[in-house]
């Protein structure tokens, strides 16, 4: 049984599994012996195996819904964490000012990017509701109208220190009490609220909950025309212009994200779409029938929204040519790998005195900016990781090792080329991540920032485990960044969350890392005295810094992005005639992010 063990210096190495303060250390499935393992046909898998990986995994998952989780759950939310029930008549409102400052915080931290509301029109409802006692005044818009202040309440409820006496999901109950009394046409307001509620469940890790209602809400915005241009006439509302076209781009959005981390189909489709971006105004410059010139040089607010719209089309593109039904050829997928870091880095280039510490300290910019060019550090770096994560790994078979069918040095170039560029996006999440959990500005309702970490790990880790054939050194620093950011996540789990379930399949994905590098470590020390090793029972020597490097990815050369291959340079390059083989099983990476959805089969 592995134990941890720490040097002088109170390093944690790699016998140890992480922990952050206090939290007890995940107990894995290595400590006992365990039965055989059968895949779905009911054949033999050897412990070695991918497959065995994916099912030990699964099987814990399983056993953690089926221990959690009443099979009376409906099928709409069976697997997620559970959202304690109310009684509505024990409701009660905040007081004015506590409501004027929820407000606050949901506009000015819980959706840097996310901005599908015009914050002088809510402010406007939230003063007519104290007013009005909770009836408003136009009894047509009331119940989507209230919905959606309670649905703000409740964001921003997760995202204050502390809410104990406050609990968010009592909002939640009353909202959705509210829009179940809605009558007559769909209603803008009815959309906005039940996409706050979308990102709400997300953030209490209802993610088939969310899928659910984000079904129905994006039927709502196609039956609307949101997806759709309009024609700006004289009479036009600009605000309600301006946000049918906020809310379409946040939907948009957030089908994205939903597909990626569930590997399922994209809701909207871009040749549906025609409908134009939100235009780069503040909310206070943004009135009924004009709009306020902005005499200052200050950063708009719509800034980066527009740019993480911008970049979520790259990514549509990305899921639908990469991720798609039918498997790209190896010419195309080299090709698309190419075509798409290019677009990826074209979009960076534009944001890179906003995004990039060397030109502007981050102390210096307001919170709101500050979140909004982490959202857009992050959103970047895992876009990269779609595109060139495919080159790490083919399939769960190869696990234990890279899959090298030739050894053409053209396809070893190419294939270090995407490794390396995986490898620098991954652990500049990891990065982040630590930078943020340092600077105690990370809260457990950051949903999305837990899936970039995850996918960021699961890279760096598979990477670990993969170098068979490599020193210890070359990797060790991959090995390092992924445990921490795996241990600074799970510091965010609670019972039921999704950083719970990301957990589990990182901590086996870790003990895989482990097994691989001990293995290569007593293959080394059989060659050499035994008698200089540590003092603590470690495969790995003692390192006070990270930072001691002998292979990093930042020494990996970068590859020229306007570089397009033929067919014949292709064949070439692989010195074979058969021109999808390579890349026809590069299928596994979705099963790893849609695991933790609880309700896969088993």
């Amino acid at each position: 049984m592995l134990s941890p063990v720490s040097n002088d210096q109170g390093t944690m190495h790699l016998g140890a599994a992480p922990t952050s303060g206090q939290s007890p250390r995940i107990h894995s499935s290595r400590n006992s012996p365990e039965a055989s393992q059968t895949d779905r046909q009911g054949h033999y898998v050897g412990p070695s195996s991918g497959v065995s990986f994916m099912l030990r995994v699964q099987r814990k998952l399983h056993e953690k819904a089926s221990y959690s989780y009443s099979q009376d759950s409906s099928i709409f939310t069976f697997g997620d964490a559970p959202l304690p029930e109310v009684d509505p008549s024990l409701f009660i409102m905040p007081t004015k000012q506590d409501a004027k400052e929820l407000l606050g915080r949901y506009f000015d931290f819980a959706v840097p990017t996310h901005r599908f509301l015009h914050r002088p029109t809510v402010e406007v409802w939230l003063e007519e509701f104290y007013e009005t006692k909770g009836t408003m005044k136009d009894k047509r818009f009331a119940p989507s109208r209230t919905a959606l202040l309670f649905m703000t309440f409740a964001q921003a409820r997760e995202y204050t220190d502390d809410h104990g006496h406050d609990p968010s999901f009592r909002y939640f109950h009353a909202a959705e009490k509210q829009l179940s009394t809605e009558k007559g046409e769909i209603r803008l307001t009815s959309v906005q609220a039940r996409l706050c509620q979308c990102f709400y469940l997300l953030a209490k890790s209802r993610l088939n909950h969310c899928w659910s209602l984000f079904g129905t809400t994006a039927h709502l915005v196609l039956a609307m025309g949101l997806h759709r241009r309009r024609r700006v006439e004289q009479k036009t509302d600009l605000i309600d212009h301006e946000c049918r076209k906020r809310v379409f781009w946040c939907a948009y959005s957030l089908d994205k994200y939903l597909s990626s981390a569930l590997g399922r189909p994209r809701t909207f489709h871009d040749e549906d779409i025609d409908q134009e971006l939100p235009t780069s105004v503040n909310d206070s410059d943004l009135h009924t029938h004009h709009l306020t010139p902005n005499s200052s040089r200050a950063q708009s607010i719509m800034l980066a929204p527009i740019a993480h719209i911008k970049l979520l089309r790259i990514v549509s593109s990305i899921l639908r040519d990469m991720y798609g039904i039918t498997t790209p050829s190896r010419v195309d997928h080299i090709n698309l790998a190419i075509k798409y870091s290019s677009a990826l880095h074209d979009w960076r280039s534009d944001l890179n005195k906003f995004l990039d510490v060397e030109f502007i300290d981050t102390s210096l910019l307001i919170p709101l900016f500050q979140r909004q060019r982490n959202v857009l550090n992050f959103a970047y770096w895992h876009a990269l990781l779609l595109v060139h994560r495919p080159f790490l790994l083919s399939n769960f078979a190869s696990l234990t090792g890279p899959i090298r069918r030739q050894t053409n040095p053209r396809e070893q170039y190419e294939t270090d080329q995407n490794v390396g560029e995986c490898l620098r996006a991954a652990l500049s999440i990891a990065g982040l991540v630590d930078e943020l959990v340092q600077g105690h500005q990370i809260y457990k309702a950051y949903w999305l920032t837990q899936y970039f970490a995850f996918s960021a790990v699961v890279v760096l880790y598979v990477y670990t485990i993969q170098q068979q054939q490599s020193s210890v050194d070359s990797h060790l620093a991959h090995y390092e960044a992924a445990m921490r950011c795996q241990a600074q996540i799970s510091s965010l789990a609670v019972t039921d969350s999704l950083a719970e379930r990301y957990g589990i399949v990182l901590e086996e994905l870790r003990l895989e890392a482990v097994n691989h590098i001990q293995a290569k470590r007593t293959e080394h020390h059989q060659s050499q005295d035994v008698a200089s090793r540590h003092h603590y029972d470690d495969p790995i020597r003692d390192r006070s810094s990270s930072g001691d490097i002998i292979q990093s990815a930042e020494q990996i050369p970068r590859r020229d992005s306007n570089m397009l291959y033929s067919g014949n340079q292709i064949g070439q390059m692989y010195n074979v005639s058969t021109p999808n083989s390579l890349v026809q099983e590069m299928t596994g990476w979705g099963q790893f992010d849609s695991m933790v959805s609880m309700n896969r089969p088993i």
